[in-house]
Parts: C-alpha cells; structure tokens; sequence
C-alpha cells in the first residue's frame, strides 16, 4: 500500500505541492472563522408570551356572614353603628352595605337597628342614635368599635365596665350633623363608617383584626317554592315588616310600614340573603331618676325560640347564647347548628308580645289520569 502511495505521489507531485497549501489554507481560514464566530456568539432572546388569562384571586370567607373576600377583609375589625328607626329618621343611609343587621325595640315601640360592617365600611350611615345595653351583649361576640350617640345609663355604664371599644358621637369629624327642615336634630347625625375604623386603628391603637367563631355558612341552593313572604309585627304598624322572597335571585327584599325600604343615597332596596327571627323575653324597669322612661330588659343570653328563613324556605329551631362574648346560633329541631346563606344577615329581635307569618307559594301539584 505504501508503494502505491508513493509511486502516486511522484506521478502527482506537481498537484501535491500546489494542493497541500491550498488545503491548509482552507482550513486556517474555517478555524478562524469558528474562533470569531465564538467569540461574537450570545445565548438567543426567549420571547416570553404573556398568560392572557388573568389569574383569579384567593378568596375566603368572611367572618361576619361568610362572603368570599380578599384574605386581609376576612377577619377585620368589626365596627358596629347604632341606627334609629323614627319615622323621622326614614330612609336611612349604610344599611345595604352592612353585612349583618339586628333590629330590635327600644322603646315605645321604636324599633332600632344595629349595623354591623366588615367587608365594607361606608363613608355614611346614619341617622345615628344612642346606646341600648341588649346590643351591647350582641357587639360584645365580635369585641366591635361601637358608634352610637349617647345612651341610657344603664348602656354606658356597660360600655364602661366592659371596656367596649367605644367610639361616641364626637367633633374629630367622624360624625356631623345635616339639618332638615321640619326634622328635629336627633334625627340628623351621620357618621363615616371608614374613618371611625382608621382612627381607631392608628389613633385608638386599637387592632385591626378580630378573630372570632363564624356562623356556619353555604352558597344558596335551588327551591322548589315560587316565592315567600314573611310578616313581622314588632309594635304597630309604623314599625310592620315585610320580606319578600324572590325565587329568581334567591334574595328577600324589604318593606317597612307597607313601602319598599329603601337606602337614601342609591334608593336601592334593602335587601339580605338569609332572615332570622329570634323571640326573647323582655320587662320594663321603673323609670330613671330624672323621670325619663327607662329601657327595657331583654334576655339576651340564654336561650329561646327562633325560626331561620334561607332558600324560601323556614327551618324552626331554638337560640343559645351561653355568655356575654359567646356567639349566638341558632339550631333545628334536632338541636344541629343550621348553615345560613352567604350575605347580608337580618336578624329580626321581636318580644313575646310580638309575632311573624310565614307564607310559601309552592307549585301546583300535578296528577296524572289513567
């Protein structure tokens, strides 16, 4: 093979010598040519492309009546505003952003509302009205800030001893007057929800979370009832009640003395997602010693009947509030805690003396011929 080799490169000698270099040539030309392409080279660009979809976010229950909310609104400090029912006082403002309500008697047979916020905090509720003690005892579950213009004594002398964090009507600016004419000036007090809560956190140093045991809460569930009326009698008939269920939106809508009840700044109607009517037992006191008409005792722990209206539909039961800073549930037939509606709460505190209807439509019963 060798020989081969050789006899060819002799035959060929010219073309080796002239081949040769050419060869090496090419080569030193390649291996440059490799060197700066590495030396210029950069990693390529990845182009990302945007996910077009937008992420939802975590939500959790509220605390208060089990809306899904952001983490921070869950577990926020309630704030609790004291709201007259005067037909003076009519159409209030801030009751269709509470997330529960407790109405109840003062006196005379006045109703009062006690608004309780936590998911939203408005920049107006009113008319703002004075303390009463049984509400103290329903705050008193959720530790709230407490607004209220005045009270009875025996209301602030409990706001006193218990260490409520109290917020009263005051000239910080929360609270202002809107004179009306022909409407006395106690019904013209308003407050600003939100700011009582900011200057309570950062003023007040008080905290701004609250951690307390929720009701038990579900979505709303398909009903069979074509709609429901439930009456409330309190008193008399400026302070008669009416909710009416609507199958459509599963959602009761409100009536007060016979009207649409509705809020004075977006004349919405009020509405809410689960009623409950608690019964309690209540006496009066002698009056005052400036002769002024005492309020009423009620018993507010303990227990009691009471009926909860969710899905059109009326689970009969019982109350139990076993102390002051105990939560009250309410329980069925069998004594099983009962699972309210996410939303607005309405919880209707009628004495014995009071009384409520229940009325369901149901669908015509179809039958069958042979």
């Amino acid at each position: 093979m060798w020989n081969k080799l050789n006899i060819w490169i002799k035959t060929h000698k010219k073309a080796v010598i002239i081949g040769v270099p050419v060869i090496l040539i090419v080569l030193f030309s390649g291996i440059v040519l490799m060197i700066r392409y590495l030396n210029n080279y950069q990693d390529p660009v990845v182009i990302t492309h945007p996910n077009t979809e937008e992420e939802k976010p975590v939500l959790v229950a509220s605390l208060l009546n089990g809306t899904l909310v952001d983490p921070a609104t869950a577990n926020r400090h309630v704030v609790a505003t004291m709201i007259e029912n005067s037909q003076a006082a009519r159409p209030q403002v801030g009751l269709t952003s509470a997330d529960v309500v407790y109405e109840a008697v003062a006196e005379g047979g006045i109703t009062r509302f006690m608004a309780l916020y936590q998911t939203k905090y408005p920049a107006k509720a009113g008319p703002v009205r004075s303390a009463r003690s049984n509400y103290i005892d329903w705050l008193s579950e959720f530790d709230a800030f407490y607004m209220h213009a005045g009270g009875s004594p025996t209301a602030l002398g409990l706001i006193n001893s218990y260490r409520i964090k109290d917020y009263p009507h005051s000239n910080d600016g929360t609270y202002w007057r809107e004179p009306t004419p022909g409407v006395a000036s106690e019904h013209t007090l308003f407050a600003n929800v939100a700011l009582v809560y900011k200057n309570g956190v950062n003023i007040k140093k008080w905290p701004k979370t609250y951690n307390f045991d929720p009701w038990k809460f579900k979505d709303p569930e398909p009903t069979i009832e074509l709609g429901s009326t439930l009456t409330i009698n309190f008193s008399s008939a400026p302070f008669a009640v009416k909710w009416t269920f609507s199958k459509k939106t599963n959602t009761y809508s409100r009536e007060m003395a016979g009207t649409a009840h509705k809020d004075r700044l977006t004349g919405k109607q009020i509405t809410a997602k689960t009623i409950i009517v608690m019964t309690v037992k209540r006496s009066p006191n002698p009056p005052f010693a400036n002769g002024k008409q005492s309020e009423w005792t009620m018993k507010t722990i303990g227990s009691g009947n009471a009926s909860v209206f969710i899905d059109g539909k009326q689970i009969r039961g019982t109350w139990k509030k076993p102390s002051r800073k105990e939560r009250t549930r309410f329980y069925d037939s069998s004594d099983q805690e009962i699972t309210l509606n996410r939303g607005q709460i309405w919880v209707e505190v009628i004495p014995e003396t009071g009384s409520y209807k229940f009325t369901a439509e149901k669908p015509p019963t179809t039958t069958t011929s042979n």
